[in-house]
């Protein structure tokens, strides 16, 4: 697998810069075409958007700009959804199931979980999903990897993915937070054979299960190792709104110091 084909969801957003930078640091990274998208959907109850034309235009330029300075092939689609109520998280999901990565922007924390668009996109669409937070800048991606790693599908699918990443990066790194007993079992047990086989040479740390959540063990880690992506799965929790993502993923794209590669 490799990564040559790159969706990037643009908005209005003040960050929405940061991201294209750290979407632009990507493509050149892995020779990939950026196909920026801007959306505009019309609400209900809610008069139509008068200025969201030139919001869209002005996106584009600033994407074309950076990308011809940045040496980039880039494209760029502006989409206006005619039927009203449907969000852009249900039109970035169709226009994923064509790339090999998403990149979107961290949200804001005032956001109710039931709108949560990168939420709704991690659990719908098909390719990883890149994150990138609402704070910092990010000059590299992807050069020390942390993995949050625990057997299961989630992170095997996690894992998959972020190879094009892997193989690329500087340091490797896997996580796993565990009690005592868990230790025991070595939680890295074929992981990193496989990895080995992908000629990938990983670190592994052990994080103890304490009061503090898992999220916090993954955060510190990824601030104090000076990591630059954090990849993990996404677990999926059953409630009577459907499912949603857990309490993990949630709090890691709350307080999301450093890019997040999420795969469900």
């Amino acid at each position: 697998m490799s990564i040559k084909d790159i969706l990037l969801h643009l908005d209005d957003s003040p960050v929405c810069e940061r991201r294209i930078d750290a979407a632009l640091v990507l493509a050149q990274t892995h020779a990939a075409v950026l196909t920026g998208l801007s959306i505009m959907t019309h609400n209900y109850y809610q008069p139509q958007n008068r200025h969201a034309e030139e919001v869209m235009a002005a996106s584009k330029a600033l994407l074309e700009t950076k990308a011809r300075a940045a040496g980039v092939t880039v494209a760029w689609r502006g989409i206006e959804s005619t039927v009203v109520g449907v969000g852009q998280s249900e039109m970035l999901i169709r226009f994923s199931h064509c790339s090999d990565l998403v990149i979107v922007g961290q949200e804001s924390r005032r956001r109710t979980r039931s709108s949560s668009l990168v939420e709704r996109l991690v659990l719908g669409a098909g390719p990883p999903i890149l994150v990138v937070p609402a704070a910092g800048t990010f000059a590299t991606v992807g050069k020390r990897i942390l993995i949050a790693w625990k057997s299961g599908r989630e992170a095997a699918r996690a894992v998959h993915d972020a190879l094009p990443f892997l193989k690329l990066a500087e340091q490797v790194t896997l996580l796993s937070v565990a009690s005592d007993e868990e230790a025991v079992q070595n939680p890295w047990e074929g992981i990193l054979e496989h990895l080995h086989h992908h000629g990938i040479q990983a670190r592994t740390e052990l994080c103890p299960a304490t009061s503090a959540t898992p999220a916090d063990g993954l955060l510190n880690l990824a601030c104090e190792g000076g990591f630059d992506l954090l990849v993990m799965g996404a677990l999926c929790a059953a409630s009577r709104r459907g499912a949603q993502l857990g309490p993990v993923a949630t709090q890691i794209l709350r307080e999301m110091t450093v890019p997040v590669l999420m795969s469900h």
